[in-house]
């Protein structure tokens, strides 16, 4: 009984699991899986542009935000060799990625640019994600997928606020979701083979 007891105690002070304890599908297990990027960020970000419709228009923007606050997403990213870069580190790569993913025209970040290049395009950190060659793969056969851009992207998030940023030299502006990245998985498009994967 008093055993028990102790080991009930143990539980209960045990510091809990850190995010680096937990690999990508525990993270993504309990997130709500989006399909598709671009409906999701025009919901949240909306563009109330109708006068009569308007009120309407901003009653749902803040209904899509309050539904979706808090709460973690999951999203698949085709055709992303655009955004993942390797790096020859030593024995193995380092990939960066760049976590800016375009859905229509608003974009879905990992926080919010806040800088622009002399071109006026926003810029935003990138997230380095160690990769390990398998034991008995070459180097070209693990470059092999970043050479003929078969890379696609898993990206669990948290929606947190819309940033914008006003576009240099002409009109309009760059807009999307801040989010906050749970986790982050590259994957082989042409095996669906995970190929490294990072939790924050």
């Amino acid at each position: 009984m008093r055993l028990a007891a102790l080991l009930a105690l143990a539980c209960l002070f045990a510091p809990p699991a850190s995010a680096r304890d937990l690999d990508f599908d525990s993270v993504a297990r309990n997130a709500e899986r989006v399909d598709a990027l671009e409906p999701f960020l025009a919901r949240y970000v909306g563009h109330c542009t109708d006068v009569y419709e308007r009120p309407k228009c901003e009653a749902n923007v803040a209904a899509a935000r309050k539904q979706a606050s808090g709460r973690a997403f999951t999203v698949r990213v085709a055709d992303a060799a655009g955004l993942v870069r390797p790096e020859r580190r030593g024995g193995g790569y380092l990939l960066l990625v760049t976590p800016f993913v375009d859905g229509g025209g608003l974009a879905l970040t990992n926080g919010a640019p806040r800088r622009q290049d002399a071109e006026g395009r926003p810029l935003i950190d990138l997230l380095s994600i160690p990769g390990a060659v398998p034991d008995g793969m070459m180097d070209m056969d693990y470059e092999s997928p970043f050479r003929t851009g078969a890379i696609e992207l898993e990206i669990v998030f948290r929606p947190e606020r819309v940033w914008r940023l006003q576009r240099r030299g002409e009109k309009g502006s760059y807009e999307g979701v801040a989010a906050r990245f749970l986790a982050v998985r590259i994957i082989d498009a042409r095996t669906g083979n995970p190929i490294a994967a990072k939790v924050m």
